[in-house]
């Protein structure tokens, strides 16, 4: 199956309903605040409810965090990344904006793979919009790069260059700074359908989804390696989606419909793998992005039950956040998902958005 296919029945409400009655139950996220006080419930304004302090603490923030008490949190939730004009605005703006005919929708429309940049640049792929959206991080900046593709899935940056990954298109296309194409690789390498992509030491690892492999290419556009083949053996794939790289160079690839996750060497050489069919702690029902935060702990997004599990670098079930929702810590088909200096950006990708967590590490 396809990874468009993959995503169509993502979409299918039945199957999905289905999946979540026979979940295992699993953390949610606690809302406390941080100084204690009395607090009261009161409709938010998105629908959902909140709540909100009273008193002295009132104007103090308040967090979701993961696990629940009385273990010590693990996860926190930061903050969720729109472009400006998706931001929500006054009842008296939006009559205005339909009156003057200048309403605008959301710009981030569905975002897809993630990758952080030098300068603390975080470059968000979203195929619908057929665009790239950089925000900085440190300053909040924002802009958009729009790309002529036909479905923009994963993105990495290296050296002051953007790779972008066209599914559709069988290509990968190299931007410089400003967006200018330098060079694109395509049916000459044999790509049938990329899509995860990571960058690291002048070379980029494409996942090939339908080649069932990984693509190895220079930063020139050669191709240089390719592993993997279609089975559920050790080293072969069905239908891989993304991939990502640890600090000594191993490769983990979500091999995703063989509901697991597979550790290779920089050659492709296997190493293990981890993960199964199911919807209970640790089981995998339609994985997608993967990570990896400073402790070695392997963060995979799974699609389907709109959570981010955590395991250990041994492949050990440790955590899950999230839960089905439009929510803060809620997410609607989450897919890509990067790390740096332990903080966590999914993208949320039919809420329109990224959402950001820090992993909290254990004090000594």
């Amino acid at each position: 199956m396809a990874e468009q296919d993959c995503a169509a029945q993502h979409r299918d409400s039945d199957n999905k309903v289905s999946c979540r009655a026979v979940r295992a139950p699993r953390s949610r996220a606690v809302t406390r605040f941080v100084a204690a006080s009395a607090c009261v419930i009161v409709l938010g304004a998105r629908g959902g409810n909140v709540a909100r302090a009273q008193g002295p603490a009132a104007a103090r923030p308040i967090e979701h965090v993961w696990p629940d008490p009385p273990a010590p949190a693990r996860i926190r939730f930061v903050t969720s990344l729109v472009p400006r004009s998706a931001r929500r605005r006054s009842v008296l703006r939006k009559l205005w904006d339909v009156v003057s005919g200048g309403a605008d929708a959301p710009v981030m429309k569905q975002p897809y793979g993630i990758a952080l940049g030098a300068g603390g640049k975080l470059y968000v792929a979203d195929p619908p919009g057929r665009a790239v959206h950089v925000y900085d991080v440190r300053d909040g900046g924002y802009s958009k790069i729009d790309i002529d593709g036909e479905s923009l899935i994963g993105v990495a940056a290296m050296g002051g260059r953007l790779f972008v990954t066209d599914s559709v298109g069988d290509r990968v296309m190299c931007l410089n700074s400003s967006g200018k194409r330098q060079w694109t690789v395509g049916a000459e390498a044999g790509l049938l359908r990329p899509t995860g992509i990571v960058a690291a030491d002048d070379r980029l690892y494409v996942v090939d989804t339908l080649g069932h492999r990984i693509v190895a290419i220079g930063v020139d556009g050669r191709v240089l390696e390719r592993f993997g083949s279609r089975g559920a053996e050790p080293g072969q794939f069905n239908y891989p989606t993304s991939i990502a790289r640890d600090r000594a160079g191993r490769l983990y690839v979500v091999d995703s419909m063989n509901f697991r996750v597979q550790l290779f060497t920089p050659q492709g050489r296997f190493i293990s793998a981890f993960g199964q069919a199911g919807d209970g702690s640790g089981d995998f029902s339609r994985p997608k992005g993967v990570a990896l935060d400073s402790n070695g702990h392997v963060y995979v997004v799974d699609g389907l039950q709109d959570v981010v599990q955590i395991f250990d670098p041994d492949g050990r079930f440790l955590l899950a956040f999230g839960q089905p929702g439009h929510d803060e810590g809620e997410f609607w088909l989450a897919s890509g998902i990067a790390i740096v200096n332990d903080r966590i950006y999914v993208a949320d990708s039919s809420n329109g958005r990224v959402q950001v967590f820090d992993y909290l590490k254990a004090e000594p």
